[in-house]
């Protein structure tokens, strides 16, 4: 009898070993399919701006219009509403808005026109007036009036166009070009 309760005994946890053997390759199973579905799926993160308005979408290989034109706004109004007093924060900013491979030649351009503002007491500010985004290619056009100002007095106010070039990293909008175009 002890010989047969016994042999129960083992018999019950090689049922039990086979059946958590078999619940782990259906486990396995699952999470293969589900991670094979996974992969082949494109995210789209929908951000919503603080403002009443469109939702911006981001998605693996594009941004929506809104969202490329919000971004160049606020990159062209940083980059160039610049005073020797706010150079550092506006370095930082545009680190922050900028793609990795293009934060060093940015910074370097606000270093360098924050010097040539200091030592001329200039200061500006940009306002911008129209924005054509491309988001095909994440390029922006902004056009608008760059205002310049000689210690406290207003010195010129001018169209200028600028184009702004965008790269598109793991769901993450960096500005990697930003020129002046002519007239």
């Amino acid at each position: 009898m002890r010989r047969e309760v016994m042999e129960t005994g083992l018999r019950r946890a090689r049922d039990a070993r086979v059946a958590l053997a078999g619940l782990l390759v259906l486990s396995m199973t699952a999470n293969l399919v589900l991670a094979l579905g996974l992969a082949g799926r494109e995210a789209v993160t929908v951000l919503v701006p603080a403002v009443t308005g469109p939702a911006w979408e981001v998605g693996a290989g594009r941004a929506g219009h809104r969202y490329l034109e919000d971004m160049a706004r606020t990159a062209a109004v940083t980059l160039l509403s610049l005073t020797p007093e706010n150079a550092e924060h506006v370095r930082e900013a545009a680190a922050r808005l900028s793609h990795p491979s293009a934060r060093g030649a940015i910074s370097a351009w606000v270093a360098s026109e924050a010097r040539r503002m200091a030592g001329r007491d200039l200061a500006a500010a940009f306002y911008p007036k129209r924005i054509e985004a491309d988001p095909g290619t994440l390029a922006v056009n902004v056009e608008g009036e760059l205002a310049t100002w000689i210690g406290r007095e207003e010195a010129a106010r001018e169209d200028r166009r600028y184009r702004l070039s965008f790269r598109l990293d793991a769901g993450r909008l960096g500005l990697v070009r930003f020129e002046e175009m002519e007239e």
